[in-house]
């Protein structure tokens, strides 16, 4: 079969292309047919997005790219207006808030700053797109559980650690697209907001105990290189939040939040790889502890 039967679109054709919710107008630049699991053709091709730096050049499935014409972009701005639409009714309910109805006897409403409030908006947003597998959520549930109520703790360090795990995602990255420096930028922007958050954001009261003694015997030592999965899993959780403060561009933050998803999906393709599959038990002296806590 000829190369032009395979494909639906040509290199240099001018397309439109789903990033995250939205629909934009970009080039083809390359194309690829692999095969996949059931011996079927996988298309891909490799899109810029006109008017983005080529840094964010990526190779898509074919099911995200679109014809160019009257149709799709008619598509592509009811997209935009979608959007904004579910973006204005956010707004109002974070404005609005439990409580905030005039018609309460004496009832006030709080007034927010506008900052806090695009914040939260953006949060939203993010939270809507990041959503995690079922898989994933079931190992959170899991993970609280075994803490909360079993009394149990993640042996800590752990092996696979969070770097060894975001270093293999980069390399898996890197033998089906030619954009390992994108992908590598995301592991080292991962590995900081997880130094900086876990002692403050992802762990239980009960681990509190452990995470001073992992501290105190491990002074020079990356806590990515200390804790594994279970927490890299519960920064997602708090991801939408702390990207919300981050200053960057939309266009950016969505790019970065579809490379998010693509590792979620590799923890959760790999899960019996990087997860713990038993919580060790506490000691007598850490039980002892936490009854005087």
């Amino acid at each position: 079969m000829s190369e032009k039967g395979v494909f639906r679109h040509d290199k240099e054709e001018t397309i439109l292309c789903y990033h995250g919710p939205l629909v934009y107008e970009a080039k083809v630049q390359d194309r690829v047919a692999r095969e996949g699991p059931d011996s079927s053709k996988i298309k891909l091709y490799l899109v810029h997005y006109q008017g983005w730096n080529t840094h964010w050049d990526e190779w898509v499935p074919e099911s995200r790219v679109l014809k160019h014409n009257n149709d799709n972009l008619q598509l592509q701005k009811d997209r935009i207006k979608e959007f904004q639409r579910a973006h204005k009714r956010k707004k109002q309910e974070i404005s609005a808030g439990p409580g905030s109805s005039a018609a309460g006897a004496g009832g006030v409403a709080k007034k927010r700053k506008a900052g806090d409030d695009d914040s939260a908006i953006m949060a939203n947003d993010i939270k809507e797109q990041l959503r995690l597998p079922q898989s994933m959520k079931l190992k959170l549930i899991e993970d609280w559980e075994r803490i909360t109520r079993e009394k149990k703790l993640v042996p800590v360090p752990r092996t696979p650690s969070i770097a060894t795990l975001l270093d293999h995602f980069v390399q898996a990255k890197a033998k089906r697209t030619s954009h390992e420096r994108l992908y590598g930028e995301v592991s080292d922007g991962m590995k900081t907001f997880f130094n900086q958050s876990i002692g403050t954001v992802l762990l239980y009261k009960y681990e509190r105990k452990q995470f001073r003694e992992i501290r105190e015997s491990n002074r020079n030592t990356p806590y990515v290189e200390l804790y594994g999965a279970e927490h890299l899993l519960r920064l997602f959780v708090k991801l939408p939040e702390l990207l919300a403060h981050c200053k960057m561009q939309h266009e950016h933050l969505t790019v970065l939040v579809s490379k998010l998803l693509e590792l979620l999906k590799f923890m959760q393709a790999n899960k019996a790889q990087y997860f713990c599959e038993e919580y060790v038990p506490a000691t007598e002296e850490y039980l002892q502890w936490w009854s005087q806590e």
